[in-house]
C-alpha cells in the first residue's frame, strides 16, 4: 500500500509541474509547446517587432510550422482590409471571430510545394479598446499527409499551441 502511495504523490507531483509549466515566451507572445514534437527559432527580432516559429520535428508530419509576427503599428499606419489582402493573394478573405480575437482575417493558400498555408491577420487593441495597436499575423504550414491518424495527431498538436497563444504585456 505504501508503494501504491507514493508512486501516486510522485504521479501526482509530475502532473502538477506540467500543469504549472511556464509558457515560452518571447517579447509580448507566449505559448505553450511540446519541446519533443517542436523547437523554436526566432527570426529578425526588432525593437518593434518579434517573429517566432515553431517547426514540427516528427518527419511522419512533412514540413508543418506555426509563425506568429507580431508588428506595432505605427502613427497613421491602417489595418489591412479583406479585400486589400484578397486582391494582394488572389484570394478569397473571411473575417470573423479566431481563439478569442476579434475582427480577425484569414485565408488558406495552396502552394505548389504541397504546402497549406492558413493565415490569420489579428488586430490587437491598445488597452482603452478603441484603435489597433499591434498587428499579430500567425501562419500555420502544413504538407499534405495522406494517413489520416498521421494528420489528426499533427493538427492536434497544432492546435494546442495555437489555443495556447497569448498576448502579454511588460
Amino acid at each position: 500500500m505504501k508503494k501504491l502511495i507514493a508512486v501516486l504523490m510522485v504521479a501526482l507531483l509530475a502532473l502538477s509541474a506540467v500543469a504549472f509549466a511556464e509558457p515560452y515566451r518571447s517579447g509580448d507572445i507566449a505559448f505553450e509547446y511540446d519541446e519533443k514534437a517542436f523547437e523554436i527559432s526566432l527570426d529578425n527580432n526588432l525593437d518593434d517587432e518579434t517573429t517566432v516559429v515553431v517547426y514540427g520535428k516528427n518527419e511522419a508530419w512533412g514540413h508543418t510550422y506555426v509563425s506568429f509576427y507580431l508588428k506595432d503599428m505605427k502613427d497613421g499606419e491602417k489595418f489591412p482590409t479583406a479585400d486589400e489582402i484578397g486582391t494582394e493573394n488572389n484570394t478569397a478573405v473571411t473575417e470573423g471571430d479566431w481563439n478569442g480575437y476579434k475582427n480577425v482575417l484569414m485565408y488558406s493558400l495552396e502552394g505548389e510545394d504541397g504546402m497549406t498555408r492558413s493565415y490569420f491577420i489579428v488586430p490587437v487593441m491598445d488597452d482603452d479598446g478603441d484603435e489597433i495597436d499591434d498587428m499579430l499575423e500567425v501562419q500555420i504550414g502544413v504538407s499534405r499527409i495522406d494517413d489520416d491518424a498521421t494528420a489528426m495527431e499533427r493538427d492536434d498538436a497544432i492546435s494546442a499551441i495555437v489555443d495556447s497563444l497569448k498576448l502579454v504585456d511588460d
